[in-house]
């Protein structure tokens, strides 16, 4: 046994040593490393943010290659999965980030909406209570919470369904969205009180509500009146779904339930990594410009546009005669018949041709025209190639606007 010594001695050793490896510890804001995690961290959250998935799962992987003991990037990198649907690896991360801080609410939220989207109720509903009991103010768990335990049903589920709404109530009682909600679940539960209490509440506030939503909720305070509590339930649903179209219901609404696709947030700071400090540059002092006059005939429009992407931008005017370039280019504005001047949105620079030279879209009362960009100094008027119909074409317009209509990632005008 004497001979064995040393070595069961340096297997614990060993395993000492590999408990305090570098992996396991975070680095300081006076580490060289750190900026570099920082780095990682903000540019995986910011691509999770905007929904560029390859960059986000790229980043957030490093990140936590980087810092594999901070929480916050297991967390938003099971979050990304969790939005691809891809249930088994986000409760990997998620499960590795709940190991990390086992008293963090949000990510215990994170693992309820993992569960509840794969339809385990009752594993969801554990997940939610830990959010809830680690914070009792996490609303939106609160209420995720409630919605499960509705959808679980059951006995008790009604009571309890109440009761966490009732908890929501208590943090914020003018909410709309949850007194209707509150008097659906006492209405199912026969608490007359509470109905009467929550119903009269909508009711005061409803004078300068539309004539079809006041309907309705006078259709709710009759039926409360009557003490018909399962028609009142009833009516509380229809109040329900008139009432989304009210900007305040649907503003407090989002306090409690985020719109769908925006249930799980990421985190935007560490949670055991030092905080960052964030500092303004300091103000460049030594700037200057210079006034310089432009000869022109009269202008009713005047504006700074980039031909391309490299180089200053140059100096456009337009006046109901033409449009001018300060490199040499000038073409007709389609003023029409009162010759009117353009307005502030008559000229639209945009790449329609995709050839990364700036094109131009000119709106007035003579009608649209389009100009590709041949050289800085020279423009075609390809308007006809649209094969557009004259009416479009001729028509009277006040400015043109770009925008991705089509949310196809190219920019329409």
């Amino acid at each position: 046994m004497s001979r064995n010594f040393p070595l069961v001695t340096g297997l614990l050793l060993l395993a000492l040593l590999g408990s305090c490896r570098p992996a396991n510890t975070l680095p300081t804001r006076s580490s060289p490393q750190y900026n570099e995690i920082v780095r990682t961290f903000y540019i995986g959250l910011a691509a999770l943010q905007v929904g560029h998935d390859v960059q986000a799962d790229a980043k957030l992987q490093q990140f936590t290659q980087l810092a594999p003991a901070e929480p916050a990037g297991w967390a938003n990198w099971g979050l990304l999965a969790l939005r691809q649907r891809n249930y088994d690896t986000a409760a990997e991360r998620l499960n590795k980030a709940r190991d990390l801080a086992p008293d963090n609410s949000n990510i215990f939220y994170l693992l309820g909406l993992l569960e509840s989207s794969r339809g385990n109720t009752t594993e969801a509903i554990n997940a939610l209570n830990k959010s809830v009991e680690l914070d009792q103010n996490n609303l939106i768990a609160v209420n995720k919470l409630a919605e499960e335990v509705e959808r679980e049903g059951g006995e008790q589920s009604s009571a309890r369904f109440q009761t966490l709404i009732q908890k929501i109530s208590t943090a914020q009682p003018d909410n709309l969205a949850v007194l209707v909600e509150l008097s659906r679940a006492a209405a199912k539960n026969n608490d007359v009180e509470t109905v009467k209490s929550a119903v009269a509440k909508i009711v005061s506030r409803s004078s300068a509500w539309p004539d079809e939503v006041r309907e309705q909720v006078n259709a709710v305070d009759t039926t409360v009146k009557t003490g018909d509590m399962r028609a009142a339930a009833t009516r509380t649903t229809f109040l329900r779904n008139v009432l989304v179209r009210l900007p305040e219901y649907r503003r407090d609404l989002a306090a409690i339930k985020p719109p769908p696709g925006e249930e799980a947030v990421p985190f935007t700071h560490f949670l055991k990594l030092e905080t960052p400090v964030f500092q303004t540059a300091a103000p460049d002092l030594a700037t200057t410009f210079a006034s310089e006059s432009l000869a022109a005939d009269k202008t009713d429009w005047i504006g700074a546009i980039f031909l391309s992407g490299e180089g200053a931008p140059v100096i456009a005017t337009a006046s109901a005669r033409e449009v001018r370039f300060a490199s040499g280019a000038s073409f007709p504005f389609p003023a029409g018949a009162a010759n009117t001047p353009p307005t502030s949105k008559s000229i639209l620079p945009v790449d329609f041709s995709y050839d990364f030279k700036t094109d131009v879209v000119l709106a007035g009362e003579g009608g649209v025209r389009l100009l590709r960009q041949d050289s800085p100094s020279a423009f075609t008027d390809v308007t006809s190639a649209t094969k557009l119909s004259a009416t479009i074409v001729n028509g009277k317009y006040t400015g043109a606007w770009n925008a991705d209509i089509e949310a196809d990632g190219d920019l329409d005008i």
